[in-house]
């Protein structure tokens, strides 16, 4: 059975991957982007990435940073600079801090995991447990910068994936997987119009 930190290190990577998967071809303008709202897909990320730095400082650090004082790109916490420099920064801001998390997680033996560190509200909780709220809330946040991004696309589900709506028509909205073939793609598409036909016909 491979030792506790392999699993940590392997739970680490897949969210940082899931995360990247998200962003890789993300716009500045698609960054900034609210959905009517107040939280922007610039201002999920800065999120995300600014307790992934927190949890690590209070885990690891010596003199650890709470949120307003951790190491913010360009020193901008509650502000940000609308360029793509800068948002590139950020995705690199957040690289910078999954790797220090694995490299960390790499010299610790199952003790070590379970030995308690800080965290940045005045608790104490078993390192392992620590690992567990950093990847559960970047998985969160990772979810809500895609239903962002899949609004400010105009996207549904990744196609053979929809799930019925009934009171929202999805049709030519759904994502064609990567892993599509065009023959897949095409069996896939006309299924959708077979079945689009089909509900037509019923509702008369």
């Amino acid at each position: 059975m491979a030792p506790a930190s392999e699993f940590a290190r392997r739970a680490i990577a897949f969210q940082h991957r899931m995360l990247r998967d998200n962003v890789a071809t993300v716009s500045l303008d698609e960054a900034l982007f609210t959905a009517g709202g107040y939280r922007s897909i610039l201002g999920v990320l800065k999120h995300l990435g600014g307790w992934l730095h927190v949890y690590h400082d209070y885990a690891f650090g010596e003199d650890p940073k709470h949120f307003e004082q951790t190491s913010w790109p360009r020193g901008l916490g509650d502000t940000i600079e609308p360029n793509s420099e800068y948002l590139s920064e950020v995705l690199a801001w957040i690289d910078e801090g999954f790797a220090a998390w694995d490299t960390e997680i790499a010299a610790c033996d199952d003790e070590d995991l379970r030995k308690p560190r800080p965290v940045h509200w005045g608790a104490v909780l078993p390192l392992d447990e620590i690992v567990l709220i950093m990847v559960a809330h970047s998985g969160y946040h990772t979810g809500e910068l895609n239903m962002l991004l899949s609004i400010a696309r105009g996207e549904a589900w990744e196609l053979g994936e929809e799930v019925e709506e009934n009171h929202v028509d999805t049709f030519g909205r759904a994502v064609r997987g990567v892993w599509m073939s065009d023959e897949v793609y095409g069996q896939y598409v006309e299924k959708r119009r077979r079945r689009r036909g089909e509900i037509q016909r019923e509702n008369g």
